[in-house]
């Protein structure tokens, strides 16, 4: 399939963005669909997508490549410690190889193995660095993913973004990002956000005529439409931007928390490496050694001995544990439903301790149902829903068959399914599973419930649609459209029915258009919150047809059925028509207001809103029941036993939203009525509080109804001003402004607009409240992980430097060689690292209250295990160095040495010595790791391990390698081990014989290494609290530093607001402590 339009022609097109130049050089946009050999109404065929994908590409850009294995690791020599180290072992190596600087036998295997240690460490280190860069791509192409309508074969479907051709037919509504370049064919009072493109603020106003070019990657901020693909992938305006950029990693608050606190722990390990050196020279002037010109050879030692101190102290391992266990808990969280956007998201979810949720989809699975209607003095049920608490005369739902033998009215079930049909943007699919056939809902479920119904009573809503279609135009009867927003509360359409009624296929209107009575006017049809419609409502339909007046007594009967549906959990809709005459619509009149300049915006008046939405004939009352989610009441009580207040702030009446917060356990079930008022508010009435009275309220306040988005913006600042750390769901186009204001804001992933997903830090691919609390525990587990192997890495660093401190100050030599402590250092960041930061959230992980923003990164139980763990290892270790040189020290018999007779020297007692140190140090290190991975008084370390597959790996990989040091014969000889066998060039050795230490002293190291369970089980049984206190310094500045990120100021104190003072007293647990125990005893303040 050829065409005669290149890539680069049209992305030339889309460049100049010129509609004469669309008409000299294409012939306009009719000519351009035809040259691209697609359809306006139905799209491209299947057979059509594969043409146009292999003649004008993808709609992708790759993305650079990652960096190569190769790089990453010689990316670890910038490291300036690492540099000093080699160039030090390469000093050792040359001294030892020139025989005019005497060198010691074999000296040089010092350097050659230093080199060797450096290189195993930064091989590991590139490993994890190189699986953690492919870990963050996958992820990243899944959040970049996102779900578009098209029509293809002549059908609306919703395909990936990564699937879009040139030559499609997109549906775009409102909240959309524009998936491609491209032209407009059909816009209803359309805008764009054109701002990420062009840098204007302002809302681009967009139409087929005179605007008709929109770019890839904008966002749709008003109304609807319809656009041809022109340019896709590399050659859109916004993938030839992408094409250019590389993204640039992001570093996290506790990466930030992390390198402030290595950096300190680095200056005293730098402090202690030159106290150990200048310790070492001392002792070496004090020894005489500086008489002989060959010891000077050992100032190479010393030097290579305190710059392996500093390698050691140093805890660079930690912003790897944290990116470790990012990328870890990212992928997990994925298979939990959470697409992590922004990387910091997932650790501030750690330290959330307020929620404010949405009701539809999140707290209910959003599988909208009508279980009940009104019809004039009618009531329907449907049978079967558990909602049968029906009056004597109470009929079920009608049917096709209610509908043909007359049972039920056809002109008002003809008149409500045009209104469900048209006034709508869903639709319905059928999928395939098993053999059985499912009817899917694409787009709003409440539409989608509607039609349903519509269905139910045998009318096919496409063919309703199929009429709208005028002159090529999809929605050409459409004359305008009111779109729902959460402000409106209810949703228009209005047909011109001078274009309906000229069409043949009209005929099949007939009934409902006896019921309209016009065929020359404008048909306004609406539906919304119940409240909201009837309250424009002047007259009702019977349930013969007849239109009678709403009078007192028939408003008051539905106000009653209103809030008995609410009371059984039902969301409650009110459809609605009227008849416009066209003298009266087609009135120049004023419509609305320019945003920009506040003036009145003049206009035919079928154009205003507040002028077709009047004096409406009311067709019925629907009751729309939305399940509880399975588990979302003991995901709400789990989140209460974290410390977590969930608010949940719901578009439903006050009525249906106390019913769901009272069944998922927000509200408990035996609240009185009269206490509502503390804990229950509308939106309007929140709107008209000031800001003092809604910050006494926040410590009861449960549930918004009937709220606006500005509603869950106000909430979220003042919970934020008092040092909470909220996450906020939204789903709309207009929550981005509170989802931007949260801590952490949560987009649904099923209904959310693709503004609401921009404008958030993690998706909730399911739209599921259970997925919320699990990604808090990730989050939690997040900072959990890091506090277990920094608990780990300070034990190794306190004991490793003290003893090689105290060595060099007594015995002129560190007990641990250079390469003895870089291979603790091996184990201690880069394994320890993979070890600890990769476990899975533990049981209890949802018991310990939200830590503070401000608390610290060490916590009371985190300094007693690292001072009795660290203590302990020291004073094993000088027991074994200082009670005197005897064979005591040695812990091996006296007989073992007599075999090796007078020929046996002193020095090998020495050797044997710092064998047997350094083999308890490692497993010491080895076993610590299990008691690290419990940072609070846990006395079960053990708990999970079974789960922990990468820890029991890395266990076995380093107990396994621990055993070949101390026993392969070359291997030993490189780590110093104590080795005098055959032919062994140890000059201290002499004619005795030993393969390593003894099975004796194996016993004695594993036994004392293992003392370490004892020790830390003993001290555990001391409880200390979870969290150092945070003191009101550091909150007041955890609060002006949030306020400084923001960019903005505090806000001036009003007579009656919180001081400052109470704002950090009111904050955290002690709010949700207020709270609950006022719930707990029915009462507020």
């Amino acid at each position: 399939m050829s065409f005669p339009h290149s890539p680069d022609d049209l992305k030339a097109l889309m460049t100049d963005a010129s509609t004469a130049v669309l008409s000299a050089k294409f012939g306009g946009t009719e000519k351009l669909i035809q040259d691209l050999q697609t359809d306006g109404l139905t799209g491209l065929s299947d057979s059509a997508v594969t043409a146009h994908r292999a003649f004008y590409g993808v709609n992708k850009v790759e993305p650079r490549p990652p960096k190569s294995f190769i790089c990453l690791f010689f990316e670890t020599f910038k490291d300036v410690t690492i540099i000093i180290l080699l160039v030090a072992a390469i000093i050792s190596i040359v001294v030892n190889v020139i025989p005019q600087l005497n060198p010691e036998p074999l000296g040089w295997i010092d350097g050659v193995a230093i080199l060797v240690a450096v290189i195993l460490v930064a091989l590991v280190s590139s490993i994890n660095n190189y699986s953690k860069e492919k870990q963050f791509r996958k992820l990243n192409a899944v959040k970049n993913d996102k779900k578009i309508k098209v029509v293809r074969n002549g059908s609306d479907t919703v395909i990936s973004i990564f699937d879009i051709v040139v030559g499609d037919i997109v549906i775009l509504e409102l909240g959309d990002q524009i998936p491609a370049d491209g032209l407009l064919l059909q816009a209803n009072d359309m805008k764009c956000d054109e701002s990420g493109m062009t840098g204007e603020t302002d809302e681009i106003k967009k139409d087929p005529e005179d605007h008709p070019f929109v770019t890839g990657s904008c966002l749709v901020t008003h109304g609807s439409g319809r656009m041809l693909v022109t340019a896709v992938g590399r050659y859109s305006k916004y993938g030839d931007i992408l094409a250019t950029l590389q993204e640039e990693d992001e570093q996290t608050p506790l990466q930030e928390k992390l390198e402030v606190l290595a950096k300190y722990i680095g200056y005293i390990g730098m402090a202690m490496a030159g106290v150990t050196v200048i310790a070492l020279i001392i002792r070496f002037f004090v020894d005489g050694k500086h008489t002989k010109r060959r010891n000077y050879v050992e100032w190479v030692k010393y030097f290579i001995t305190g710059i392996t101190i500093i390698v050691v102290a140093v805890p660079e391992g930690l912003p790897l544990a944290v990116t470790i266990s990012l990328a870890f808990s990212m992928k997990k969280m994925m298979k939990d439903q959470c697409l992590v956007r922004k990387l910091q998201a997932c650790e501030t979810m750690g330290g959330v301790n307020n929620i404010t949720s949405d009701k539809t989809g999140t707290l209910t699975l959003n599988q909208m149902t009508v279980v009940r209607m009104r019809v004039a003095g009618t009531q329907y049920a449907k049978q079967g829903t558990g909602k049968e608490v029906i009056q004597p005369g109470t009929k079920m739902l009608p049917t096709k068959a209610d509908v043909d033998n007359g049972t039920f009215n056809k002109g008002i079930a003809e008149i409500f399914a045009l209104n469900a049909s048209i006034n709508s943007t869903a639709n319905l699919s059928t999928e395939t599973n098993d053999l059985e056939e499912k009817v899917v809902v694409v787009g709003s479920k409440t539409e989608g419930a509607l039609l349903l119904l519509t269905r139910d009573m045998g009318f096919a809503y496409k063919e309703y649609r199929e009429l709208l279609v005028h002159n090529g135009d999809a929605r050409g009867v459409i004359a305008h459209a009111f779109e729902f927003t959460s402000d409106r509360k209810r949703m228009s359409v209005v047909l011109d029915l001078q274009k309906l009624c000229g069409k043949s296929e009209a005929s099949r209107l007939n009934t409902a258009l006896s019921l309209v009575g016009s065929k020359t006017d404008y048909l306004v049809f609406t539906k919304g919150a119940s409240e909201i419609v009837l309250g424009r409502c002047s007259r009702v339909l019977t349930a013969e047809g007849q239109q009678v007046p709403l009078d007192d007594a028939m408003r008051k009967a539905y106000d009653e059925t209103i809030t008995e549906y609410a009371r059984q959990s039902l969301r409650t809709f009110c459809l609605a028509y009227r008849v416009v005459s066209r003298t009266d619509g087609d009135a120049t009149g004023e419509i609305g207001t320019d945003e920009e300049t506040g003036r009145p915006i003049t206009g035919s008046k079928y154009k205003s809103a507040e002028f077709v939405e009047q004096d409406l004939i009311l067709i019925c009352l629907v009751g729309i029941m939305d399940p509880l989610r399975p588990g979302v009441a003991d995901a709400v009580e789990r989140s209460k036993r974290a410390g977590i207040t969930v608010r949940m702030v719901t578009g439903d009446n006050l009525i249906t939203a106390v019913a769901i917060a009272k069944d998922c356990g927000i509200l408990p079930e035996d609240l009185p009525d009269d206490k509502l008022p503390q804990y229950v508010i509308t939106g309007p009435d929140f709107r008209k509080l000031e800001d003092a009275e809604v910050d006494r309220l926040l410590p009861t306040l449960q549930v918004i109804a009937r709220a606006a988005p500005k509603d869950k913006y106000r909430l979220v600042k003042r919970l934020k001003l008092y040092n909470n750390i909220v996450a906020a769901t939204g789903d709309g186009s207009n929550d981005a402004p509170q989802l931007k204001a949260a801590d952490v804001g949560l987009a649904m992933g099923i209904a959310g607009t693709e503004v609401a997903k921009e404008a958030s830090d993690i998706i909730i691919m399911d739209d599921n409240f259970l997925s919320i609390v699990r990604a808090v525990e990730w989050g939690r587990t997040v900072l959990s992980n890091v506090r277990k192997f920094l608990q780990f890495q300070l034990t190794v660093n306190v004991a490793a430097v003290v003893v090689a401190f105290l060595g060099a100050a007594a015995l002129e030599e560190s007990p641990l060689t250079a390469l003895q402590m870089l291979y603790v250092n091996l184990i201690m960041d880069s394994l320890g690292a993979l070890a600890l930061a990769t476990e899975d959230p533990a049981k209890d992980v949802l018991d310990y209250q939200p830590v503070h923003r401000a608390a610290s990164l060490i916590t009371p139980c985190m300094l007693r295990n690292i001072l009795v763990a660290s203590v302990y290892e020291i004073v094993v270790i000088l027991l074994m160095i200082f009670p005197g040189v005897g064979d005591t020290v040695t812990m091996v018999p006296q007989g073992l040495f007599d075999t090796a007779g007078d020929t046996y020297v002193e020095e090998a007692t020495r050797a044997y010595r710092y064998t047997c140190i350094y083999n308890f140090f490692i497993f010491a290190q080895i076993f610590n790791e299990f008691n690290s991975r419990r940072i609070h008084s846990e006395l079960n370390v053990f708990q999970g391990l079974h789960k922990a597959v990468m820890f029991l790996v890395i266990f076995l990989g380093t107990t396994t390698l621990q055993i070949i040091i101390m026993l392969v014969p070359g291997i030993r000889l490189l780590f110093h081990i104590f080795d005098c066998h055959a032919g062994s060039s140890n000059e201290y050795c002499g004619s005795y014989v030993a393969y390593g230490i003894s099975w004796q002293s194996w016993l004695i190291s594993l036994g004392l290494a293992l003392g370490i369970f004892v020790i830390h089980f003993l001290f555990r049984l001391i409880k200390l609290p979870p969290e150092f206190r945070v003191s009101e310094k550091a909150a007041k500045k955890a609060i002006t530093k949030r306020m400084a990120k923001a960019g903005k100021e505090r806000p001036q104190r009003k007579k009656k607001s919180f001081d400052e003072k109470n704002a950090v007293e009111l904050s955290q647990s002690q709010q949700h402590s207020e709270l609950h125990s006022a719930l707990d005893n029915g009462e507020g303040d």
